[in-house]
């Protein structure tokens, strides 16, 4: 087995001890039952649970990355097509598994190091949708509003049923729309 496919065993092998058990039962040991591989195998590939934990925010940051690509390749080339793209990828393309991602909320939340992580990544995707946008403070609204309402699905809090959600979605597509638009 390769060792890029020996990770990937073992990143989805965290991900369904987390998603069977809770973040309470990700230990190195459980993992690597669940992957089928000795433990100095995952030691190899994770030499600790810190190690493991940053290899799954890596993986949920590669997949979002993944989707906003898939996105952008299916939106015309118009001024709001970034920003459409960060919408689909967090709102219309991604099936969020609850108790993975909120145990690497969790993760996240309890560690100040992944806290910055994620601190930089936003840091970097608010300022590729503002950088030369005319109205960069309604791209800020637009990605607030869309990270809120992903944050809201993902810890199960959303008051909205799948209509209201629908179109929730669709206003902000629109107001994305507006929001690049150049009307000086």
């Amino acid at each position: 087995m390769s060792r890029l496919s020996c990770k990937h065993l073992i990143l989805e092998a965290a991900e369904a001890v987390v998603r069977d058990g809770g973040a309470a039962h990700l230990t190195l040991d459980a993992v690597a039952d669940k992957a089928g591989v000795s433990k100095g195998g995952l030691l190899y590939h994770f030499p600790t649970k810190e190690a493991l934990i940053e290899g799954m925010i890596a993986q949920v940051i590669e997949r979002g990355q993944e989707r906003r690509a898939v996105a952008l390749e299916q939106l015309p080339a118009t001024p709001s097509r970034g920003l459409k793209a960060e919408i689909i990828s967090l709102l219309v393309t991604h099936d969020v598994d609850h108790r993975v991602s909120t145990a690497l909320l969790a993760a996240v939340a309890n560690e100040p190091k992944h806290t910055s992580r994620f601190r930089e990544l936003h840091r970097e995707r608010f300022a590729a949708h503002t950088e030369n946008a005319p109205h960069p403070e309604r791209v800020e609204i637009v990605l607030l509003a869309a990270y809120g309402l992903f944050f809201l699905d993902l810890l199960q809090g959303s008051p909205f049923d799948a209509r209201q959600r629908a179109a929730l979605v669709e206003e902000l597509l629109r107001l994305s729309e507006e929001a690049t638009l150049d009307r000086r």
